[in-house]
């Protein structure tokens, strides 16, 4: 992902089928709807590192968590693309809208901070991204709602980066603050994932290794049926 964002601080850590999106079934009884979102596709490349197209990775690694999840009894996932086409903020909002999602995860690949940063790091909005509670009950309301999501948003992220010590061991970079427009226009937890820095050698043979790629799918499943078990 390209140093797009404004750091601030960071957090230690039925219908019928046919109106479900791509990648949806029908949800079983008490499922985690988690939405996966490979991010860039199409025209929208994301970064470019040698042979490396964050584009490419972030699919194929969405895919990877999909069929991981498949393996752990309570955990729904809706991909927001399965091949190479860019989704647009809003569609993506409203897909989460209305599978009734959980929760959100993002996927990118890192490349701030130049060439030899390494690991992975987490985003969210941030705290300063909900209304003050004042007004009417229907503002304090929404705030309460959004504040919770935030919340919960933080302890997924501890969960995660638990799980993801497997794949980059003592290389977590914590939880950041800064402006996510996907997320803040959603009232559930989310976060965006940086797994590794597409910049730096060593990242990128694990981000471009099948193997390791499976194993960091593994972790994030791990991460979300972690969370999972705490917020039922």
């Amino acid at each position: 992902m390209r140093s797009r964002f404004f750091f601030t601080r960071i957090v230690p850590v039925f219908a019928l089928l046919i109106f479900f999106p791509v990648g949806m079934g029908i949800a079983a009884p008490g499922s985690l709807i988690v939405v996966i979102d490979p991010a860039h596709g199409g025209n929208d490349t994301g970064v470019v590192s040698d042979s490396f197209k964050e584009k490419e990775f972030n699919l194929s690694l969405g895919l990877l968590i999909r069929e991981e999840a498949r393996k752990v009894k309570g955990i729904q996932i809706v991909m927001t693309r399965t091949d190479d086409k860019s989704i647009s903020t809003g569609e993506k909002v409203k897909l989460a809208a209305n599978v009734r999602a959980d929760c959100f995860i993002g996927l990118h690949a890192n490349a701030g901070f130049g060439s030899k940063a390494t690991g992975y790091e987490m985003y969210y909005p941030g705290f300063n991204s909900a209304e003050n509670a004042a007004g009417d009950s229907r503002t304090i309301l929404k705030d309460m709602v959004k504040n919770k999501s935030l919340n919960d948003s933080v302890l997924m992220s501890q969960y995660m980066q638990t799980a993801l010590e497997n794949v980059f061991p003592r290389k977590g970079r914590g939880l950041r603050d800064a402006p996510v427009p996907v997320l803040a226009k959603l009232n559930v937890p989310g976060l965006i994932l940086e797994v590794g820095f597409a910049v730096n050698p060593d990242d990128r043979k694990v981000l471009t290794d099948k193997n390791r790629q499976r194993a960091l799918a593994a972790s994030i499943v791990r991460g979300i049926e972690e969370y999972a078990g705490k917020t039922k």
